[in-house]
């Protein structure tokens, strides 16, 4: 399939968030990821990195790697209620752990606990966790505990922001990254419409949106960024976007690395990673190889 075929039909889904959306994204890559994507990696499923039962990771690796390796942390999606870092008979997001394995990095899939039975900062919390598992034990699985990625998508990425921006959930020690990577993230809970996701997670309380968002602690953040936005993003991600990128550039002088995925909505951009046409995978391992 030609990319421009791709984006055609990606662009008929509309930009709306829905179960149309959803499923019709999978069904437009899944045919797109070779059935044998994994054949060059070891991949090490459902590691406990925590107590709770959604506290598990994958690690990919190159089958002829050796040394420990710079780390892809992968958060994922699902609007804070849903999502999972893997699904039996999908590629999906055993892709994103393989590209890294295949391109000289190790990947980590990590899955975390949902709202509303688990609500802020555990997003927060579980980061941690991931990180500090892959500082204790990252070795004995060729991670380099030293050159950590953080890379989360939709929810993912409001958790990877709010992992930056609140390190007093962890004791205000370091975050042990060596940069992070947010797709069509969210960072200001008090500007955006708040849909019953959000609340899951967030409370009811709407006096308390401002001190559980990333956006200011994020600016304080002396850490590599990576930011993308997907051309059919519902307009509250693109604006969320437009806000971050607008406030780090009036305090720092200059945008973070940003790319804007054209042919693009919310979902496909992890999806389709490393695939032909595919925007950010380029711009992703120039990122990494440039701060490792």
């Amino acid at each position: 399939m030609m990319f421009t075929e791709f984006a055609a039909k990606i662009k008929s889904l509309g930009r709306e968030l829905s179960p149309e959306l959803l499923g019709g994204t999978r069904d437009i890559v899944t045919p797109l990821v070779p059935d044998n994507f994994l054949d060059g990696c070891k991949v090490t499923r459902d590691i406990a990195y925590g107590s709770d039962e959604r506290h598990r990771l994958d690690v990919f690796q190159a089958k002829d790697a050796s040394g420990l390796k710079p780390v892809l942390l992968f958060v994922h999606g699902g609007g804070f209620i849903a999502g999972d870092k893997h699904s039996e008979g999908s590629p999906f997001y055993s892709n994103i752990g393989a590209w890294a394995a295949d391109n000289g990095f190790a990947g980590v899939c990590m899955t975390y606990r949902l709202a509303p039975a688990s609500p802020w900062p555990a997003g927060i919390e579980d980061i941690r966790q991931a990180v500090e598992f892959i500082q204790a034990r990252g070795a004995d699985h060729g991670l380099d505990a030293n050159r950590v990625f953080l890379m989360g998508q939709s929810a993912g990425g409001a958790h990877s922001a709010s992992y930056l921006a609140h390190p007093e959930v962890y004791g205000n020690k370091p975050h042990g990254l060596k940069g992070a990577i947010l797709l069509s993230a969210v960072y200001d809970f008090v500007s955006m419409p708040t849909t019953p996701m959000e609340q899951a997670y967030l409370g009811d309380d709407e006096s308390t949106y401002y001190r559980k968002s990333s956006l200011d602690g994020l600016l304080e953040a002396d850490i590599p960024l990576l930011v993308s936005v997907a051309e059919f993003d519902p307009a509250k991600f693109q604006a969320q976007t437009l806000q971050f990128l607008s406030a780090w550039l009036g305090k720092h002088g200059s945008l973070p690395w940003e790319v804007t995925m054209l042919g693009h909505n919310h979902l496909s951009p992890a999806l389709f990673l490393g695939l032909a046409g595919d925007q950010l995978a380029p711009v992703l391992k120039r990122f990494i190889e440039e701060y490792s």
